[in-house]
């Protein structure tokens, strides 16, 4: 789940430089398609795709709606790169690189990370409060199997693979929606949880992943390229 880093670079914007010595300089076009994506991301995370106009998210950013369709030809397309940014829930090569035996806690992990981080978790809110959209439903199925079902499939070992990988892949996406409400307004989602209480959640959901990618009496995996 690098790419976590990634959704994380797209909201960035500068960190680490100190905003009020930092001079005042032109955005390039690069750095305002970034705004465009992410004010867009979030406005379809907090309202759905329907609701949002181009107008809404080029008034977030300060620019013309004719800019933002410059930049994405229309609200259809901007939606499906908001949709493919990267970023969890996945799971890609560094994570099915380590022991199988053991990816179900470092999946928890991770998921319990992006999903208690609005500024990450967003497309993947996006795309859920957009279901009644034909178009949502097609691009939400895509990118699941894409970063979830997939790459499960064409690792786990012994029968069922495919069954398997999409009960962790609904997991994966439930565990969001629902353990922490984050289809809830900010002022009425559940209780931040503390450190220990992550600690206790990442326990409890990683055994029920890891029932899903090595369910008991499965053949032990080989080792994986590069395990320790």
């Amino acid at each position: 789940m690098d790419g976590v880093r990634m959704a994380q670079s797209l909201t960035d914007g500068g960190a680490g430089e100190d905003k009020a010595t930092r001079p005042r300089r032109k955005k390039s076009a690069e750095q305002t398609q970034r705004d465009i994506l992410v004010a867009a991301g979030r406005r379809f995370a907090r309202a759905g795709y329907a609701a949002v106009t181009l107008k809404d998210i080029a008034d977030d950013v300060g620019v013309t709606a004719p800019l933002v369709v410059r930049y994405f030809g229309s609200k259809h397309n901007l939606f499906r790169e908001v949709a493919k940014i990267e970023g969890g829930p996945d799971i890609d090569a560094a994570d099915l690189a380590g022991p199988l035996e053991t990816l179900g806690p470092r999946l928890a992990r991770q998921l319990v990370a992006y999903w208690l981080d609005p500024d990450i978790s967003f497309p993947a809110i996006a795309l859920v409060r957009s279901l009644d959209v034909e178009e949502a439903k097609t691009l939400f199925v895509e990118e699941v199997n894409r970063r979830l079902i997939d790459p499960l499939v064409a690792t786990l070992p012994g029968p069922g693979a495919w069954l398997r990988a999409r009960l962790v892949a609904a997991q994966a996406v439930g565990f969001g929606l629902f353990a922490f409400g984050t289809l809830l307004e900010p002022d009425t989602r559940l209780p931040a949880a503390s450190d220990i209480e992550v600690e206790d959640i990442v326990t409890l959901f990683g055994a029920a992943l890891q029932a899903c990618i090595t369910p008991a009496g499965s053949p032990s995996p080989p080792p994986s390229p590069g395990a320790r």
